[in-house]
């Protein structure tokens, strides 16, 4: 797991504790079979680099387009289970302004902007790393980057229920490159476990909606 503050509403670590409907839903699936899941939290290249050691029977959230050159020639399972839109969040005067105006985006610690990889490699765009989703929003508003790369469901979240007594002054881009997809339970070694976590949520529709209302996705 992840060890992102502010992550809702897909997880959230506080105070040594992970939350979030992520956790919501593997623990449903887990009480229904009779498995117990041991949580472990770690930054996100670390924890990307043990599971393709093996040193977990899991990795949540994965993706298959993550990290492709640590996963080669590994042979991983997945199984979707919460969509994502990555984007850029810009100021409201920047909005459809396109990407020529990006030269320093703002993206959370362990995160890869894949969108912008060949701007970032060409030297085009230039990367500023935050260690927490507030602290991106802060650089964004104060204009010290011109974007801030993030999950749109988790910013939206954030200033409606985090800082829900101050206004976000800023805006998703959809004009800018951006990434849709999933967050994939991963492993290695459990596929029949796997199998029957896909099955579970395709037989508790109802379930998973109640997480999802109830976390506000």
């Amino acid at each position: 797991m992840q060890d992102y503050q502010n992550y809702l509403p897909y997880s959230e670590y506080k105070d040594g504790v992970y939350s979030g409907l992520g956790r919501a839903i593997l623990d449903a699936f887990a009480q229904a079979h009779g498995y117990s899941f041991d949580y472990r939290v770690y930054p996100l290249k670390r924890r990307d680099l043990m599971f393709a050691r093996g040193e977990f029977d899991f990795s949540f959230p994965d993706n298959p387009n993550w990290v492709p050159d640590l996963k080669r020639g590994l042979n991983i399972h997945y199984t979707p289970m919460l969509e994502f839109t990555d984007g850029v969040l810009v100021l409201p005067e920047n909005l459809g302004k396109g990407v020529n105006r990006i030269n320093t985006l703002g993206i959370p610690l362990g995160f890869t902007p894949y969108p912008f990889a060949d701007l970032i490699k060409s030297g085009a765009v230039k990367v500023t790393e935050s260690a927490a989703y507030d602290s991106l929003y802060l650089m964004l508003l104060k204009a010290r980057i011109d974007g801030a790369y993030a999950n749109i469901r988790v910013a939206s979240y954030y200033w409606a229920n985090v800082e829900k007594d101050r206004q976000a002054t800023f805006a998703f881009d959809p004009k800018l490159p951006h990434s849709d997809g999933f967050h994939f339970l991963a492993t290695i070694k459990q596929r029949k476990v796997l199998a029957e976590f896909a099955q579970f949520l395709h037989d508790n529709p109802a379930l998973i909606a109640s997480f999802k209302n109830h976390y506000r996705f």
